[in-house]
C-alpha cells in the first residue's frame, strides 16, 4: 500500500519540529499541485503533529522524541530507523528530503535512496555529522556559508540562497485577526513567549548552568507582575508545561493544541524565543523580536543588518533588564517590512527544482 496523492516521483519528507512541520506543508502542497507524490512521516513531539492538522496534511507518525540523555536519544533513534525502514521498503520513495533527520537519513542512504537536506545550524554538531556527509545536495541561507568553511564542510554539494527558510511561509502570509477574539486577546497587550530547547544537543552545556526546567521564570515575572502584560506561552517539553502553568496559572495562557501561531506573533507586543525561529519569523512580520539563544545565530544577524526589528540577547539575570526595555519600548521597534521582504530570497523554488534535478539524474542512473 502507497500513500500516495497525485501521481509521478514519490518525496519523501521527514519532519522532527515544528519549524519543518511549516516547512515541510509549503514544500508538499507545491509538490501535490505540480502532480508528483508525497510521502510525509513525523515524530510525537511538540506542536509538530498538530501543524500538519492545522493545514490539512496527511502525515504519518513514526516514533517519538528520545529526551535528554543521550541513552534516550540513541534508542528512540534506533527504534525509529527500524520502523521507518519497513514503511520505506513498502513505501519506495524516489527521493529523501529532511531538515537533517538522522533517523531518516541514515535509513534513506542504507537503501539507497538520494538525499537533499535543509539546513540552517551549522551549530548543531552532531546532527550534521550523522548527516550532511550522507546527502547529495545541502540547501542552506547564504549567510550561513562561512561557518559551513569554519566547521571543515567541503561546500561543493550546498546550494545557497540568500534569505532565511521561514520565509517559505511568511511571505505571502496575512495574519487573521479574528484569533484574537478567540482566544480572548487584545491587540499589542501580549507577548508571546517560546521556551528554549533545553534538552537538544547543542544546549547541552548552557542547559547545566541552570536546574529549572527553563530559565524563562525570571523574565516571566517581570513582564507579569511589572509590565502587567498578558503572556501566551509555547513551551517545548512537559516539565516546562508544568512548572510555568503552577506557578502562573490563568496568568499566563498556553495553547495545548497547534494554532495558527504566525497571526498571533502579527498582533503581540513583542515576541521572545529562547530559540530562533520564532523571533525570525515574527520579525519577518515586523514584530519586536528577541532570540535569548546562547549562541551566535546567523540567520538572526543577516536579518538585523537588513533592517528586521531582531535582537539576539543571550539570557542571563542581568540581560533580562535589556529585553523589558525592548518591549516598554515595542512600538518604537515595530517597523513595516514590506520593502525588506523583497529583498529576500523564498528558498521555495531552490528545493523543488533540486528534488526534481536530483530525480532526473537517478532515473537516468
Amino acid at each position: 500500500m502507497r500513500f500516495l496523492i497525485g501521481d509521478s516521483v514519490l518525496v519523501w519528507l521527514d519532519a522532527l519540529t515544528a519549524k519543518q512541520a511549516l516547512l515541510t506543508s509549503k514544500i508538499a502542497k507545491i509538490l501535490i499541485d505540480e502532480g508528483h507524490n508525497v510521502l510525509i512521516t513525523t515524530r510525537k513531539y511538540d506542536y509538530t503533529i498538530g501543524i500538519f492538522d492545522l493545514y490539512d496534511i496527511p502525515v504519518i507518525v513514526v516514533g517519538e522524541y528520545g529526551g535528554e540523555t543521550l541513552e534516550g536519544k540513541i534508542k528512540s533513534d534506533l527504534e525509529r530507523q527500524i520502523k521507518l525502514f519497513k514503511l520505506v521498503v513498502e513505501q519506495k520513495p524516489d527521493i529523501h528530503v529532511s531538515f537533517t533527520s538522522p533517523s531518516s537519513a541514515r535509513v534513506a542512504y542504507g537503501l539507497g535512496i538520494p538525499i537533499l537536506l535543509l539546513t540552517d545550524t551549522p551549530h548543531s554538531i552532531p546532527v550534521n555529522k550523522l548527516t550532511i556527509p550522507l546527502a547529495e545536495k545541502i540547501i542552506a541561507p547564504l549567510c550561513t556559508r562561512n561557518s559551513w568553511l569554519k566547521a571543515g564542510y567541503q561546500i561543493d554539494n550546498f546550494k545557497f540562497f540568500d534569505g532565511v527558510f521561514e520565509i517559505a511561509w511568511i511571505f505571502d502570509f496575512e495574519p487573521d485577526k479574528t484569533i484574537l477574539n478567540k482566544m480572548g486577546l487584545e491587540e499589542y497587550e501580549y507577548v508571546v513567549v517560546r521556551s528554549e530547547e533545553k534538552k537538544a544537543s547543542y544546549y547541552d552545556s548552557y542547559a547545566k548552568q541552570y536546574s529549572e526546567p527553563t530559565f524563562l521564570v525570571k523574565l516571566l515575572d517581570q513582564i507579569i507582575h511589572k509590565l502587567e502584560l498578558k503572556v501566551i506561552f509555547f513551551p517545548r517539553y512537559e516539565d516546562q508545561l508544568r512548572l510555568v502553568k503552577y506557578r502562573y496559572g490563568s496568568r499566563v495562557l498556553i495553547p495545548r493544541k497547534s494554532i495558527e501561531l504566525q497571526s498571533i506573533e502579527a498582533y503581540a507586543k513583542a515576541v521572545i524565543s529562547g530559540g530562533s525561529t520564532m523571533a525570525v519569523e515574527s520579525a519577518l512580520q515586523g514584530v519586536p523580536s528577541i532570540t535569548l539563544f546562547p549562541r551566535k545565530v546567523e540567520t538572526v544577524y543577516f536579518l538585523k543588518e537588513k533592517g528586521f526589528p531582531i535582537f539576539h540577547i543571550p539570557y542571563t539575570t542581568k540581560s533580562a533588564q535589556q529585553v523589558i526595555d525592548i518591549i516598554e519600548n515595542a512600538e518604537a521597534y515595530r517597523r513595516d517590512v514590506n520593502i525588506l521582504m523583497k529583498s529576500l530570497e523564498n528558498p521555495l523554488p531552490l528545493i523543488i527544482n533540486e528534488i526534481l534535478r536530483i530525480r532526473r539524474r537517478y532515473s537516468t542512473i
